[in-house]
């Protein structure tokens, strides 16, 4: 039986002469592949459809055996075409692309995915972001969404706001931030810790909070950005067990 569904195309193959592998995310599928048969040919099933970075309305099928995934046609919804004229911005989506693909993404977990994504793209189109932040603090609130989500402005120990209290640390492992008092009271973090200020502490909690249109206009002191960006580096690696490396994520 057939369905129809959104989905982002993130990347497009040939095989034979005239047939697609298409790789897609969804809201309900998560990263999932297809074959759209006939696909580099037809003209009036896929008009547009099968270009990376689309976003289509498709009607998916399956074969008779149900061992594959197939579509069997698309409506173009966006093509985002600033960002596939513009190369810097194509780079910050392909990142942003790449990052989804080397995480396993849980069914459960693909709809603020796949939202999140979809908004970055949009915000890219608009003539935002910039490789100081779009790709780390997307990659920071793909960790946050898929429920690693720590409280930031609350000392995890005693529960006391964090506002204006130096001295903090916050501990990768269990993504908790712990006050002086609490530290000097020989309750010590497990495992990797850092220290960290409360600008950073606000930086951090904005990002976790912020949608990608506010990505838009954001501006960061630089040893604010730089402390945050590490922090969230540490959190992804730790977490979610990714790491930027020479252009492409690897397990760590």
């Amino acid at each position: 039986m057939s369905s129809t569904e959104k989905a982002l195309v993130l990347k497009v193959g040939r095989f034979r002469e005239a047939d697609c592998w298409v790789k897609l995310l969804s809201p309900a599928r998560g990263v999932f592949n297809a074959f759209a048969f006939g696909g580099s040919r037809s003209r009036r099933r896929f008009v547009g459809c099968l270009d990376a970075l689309s976003h289509v309305l498709f009607t998916i099928g399956s074969n008779k055996t149900g061992t594959y995934t197939v579509l069997e046609e698309g409506s173009l919804l966006h093509n985002f075409p600033f960002i596939r004229k513009d190369p810097s911005r194509t780079g910050l989506a392909v990142n942003c692309i790449k990052f989804i693909e080397a995480v396993e993404i849980d069914p459960s977990d693909a709809r603020p995915v796949y939202e999140l994504l979809l908004e970055t793209l949009h915000m890219l189109e608009k003539g935002g972001g910039s490789s100081d932040f779009t790709p780390w603090l997307f990659r920071a609130k793909i960790a946050f969404e898929m429920g690693y989500d720590p409280d930031f402005l609350s000392c995890g120990a005693c529960g006391q706001s964090m506002v204006s209290r130096d001295g903090c640390q916050f501990g990768i492992e269990g993504g908790q931030v712990v006050c002086r008092t609490c530290l000097s009271d020989g309750k010590p973090l497990e495992g990797l810790a850092r220290p960290v200020s409360t600008g950073v502490l606000r930086a951090l909690d904005w990002i976790q909070h912020s949608r990608p249109s506010d990505w838009l206009t954001v501006s960061m002191d630089s040893e604010v950005r730089r402390q945050a960006g590490q922090l969230i580096e540490l959190f992804v690696a730790y977490h979610l067990g990714l790491s930027w490396d020479n252009g492409m994520y690897k397990k760590v």
